[in-house]
């Protein structure tokens, strides 16, 4: 496994923002299932606060591509187990992070890791109506939206509990909210806690 996560280290050194200097320990996170929307406001914040983005579906298409694995649930450990690894051990130049991921089912091991770490978690829940994210998942993989709708039930189910148990810092629900959300990340750039 280790040989793995070197790989995909390796790829992850490649993201534009990587080696840059930022002292500032902020862990953005995303709570929304897939076909949300999390990834392009993920793209949006990495764009404008130069932060380091771990693209789950990135390192996901790495993974295949290199012939890693080709059993989905290996893939789905191997991922996870990268992040909160990466996550716990790496010593980041750039302390501005974004997990391009749903927390819901690592939010206790990342929320361990960022107390250990001093990091600030900041939350946001992406929201969207669910016809539109059925449309987007169809289009995406058609596959799993046909033969495998259990796991889109699943994503669903596991974001409403999620949301009951976690409060998030900032509910995204339109592009007129990107104002506010940069607002809201702006003013925790300028704390001194951090």
């Amino acid at each position: 496994m280790k040989k793995t996560f070197n790989k995909l280290l390796k790829e992850l050194e490649r993201t534009k923002y990587f080696s840059i200097k930022n002292d500032k320990r902020l862990l953005i996170c995303f709570a929304g299932v897939p076909g949300s929307g999390k990834s392009c406001l993920a793209k949006k914040l990495e764009r404008k606060y130069k932060g380091v983005r771990i693209n789950s579906d990135g390192l996901r298409k790495f993974i295949n591509h290199k012939k890693i694995t080709n059993k989905e649930q290996e893939r789905e450990h191997i991922l996870r187990a990268f992040i909160i690894d990466l996550l716990r051990d790496y010593p980041f130049k750039n302390k501005l992070v974004i997990l391009d991921s749903g927390i819901e089912r690592k939010y206790e091991g990342v929320a361990e890791i960022a107390k250990l770490k001093k990091w600030k978690i900041f939350i946001i829940r992406v929201v969207e109506k669910k016809q539109t994210i059925l449309k987007r998942i169809k289009k995406k993989d058609i596959n799993r939206f046909e033969n495998r709708y259990e796991d889109i039930v699943r994503w669903f189910r596991e974001f409403k509990e999620f949301n009951k148990k976690i409060k998030s810092d900032f509910i995204f629900k339109k592009n007129s909210d990107l104002k506010n959300l940069f607002l809201k990340v702006d003013k925790l750039q300028t704390d001194k806690k951090l």
